[in-house]
């Protein structure tokens, strides 16, 4: 995958997404989540990484962050997509970080 393909990809569901107000600093906070894309740019399953934190006690901004992040990926459907090489980038890797956004 060309990185300007897989850049180019990311760079539409960051601009959907919104960081929830009131995320503390301190924390690691890094929501990492699998898509696989259909031909058209709709998304097929999105998966997060660490599903499991989303439910572990003391985690709750981690679970906003990823509601976030999810939401970014259904609102930003269907994603402009290169007309070819559809093997190359049908699965895509998203890390949502809220503190490299909030840097700008």
């Amino acid at each position: 995958l060309s990185l300007s393909e897989e850049d180019a990809l990311r760079a539409q569901i960051f601009g959907c997404w919104s960081v929830p107000l009131g995320l503390p600093f301190d924390e690691e906070l890094l929501v990492r989540i699998k898509l696989k894309l259909k031909p058209d740019g709709t998304i097929l399953k999105s998966e997060i990484l660490d599903h499991a934190r989303m439910n572990t006690p003391g985690q709750s901004f981690y679970r906003v962050l990823a509601e976030s992040a999810l939401r970014a990926i259904r609102i930003c459907q269907p994603l402009k997509v290169p007309p070819t090489g559809y093997e190359r980038w049908k699965n895509l890797q998203l890390n949502f970080d809220p503190t490299e956004m909030l840097k700008g």
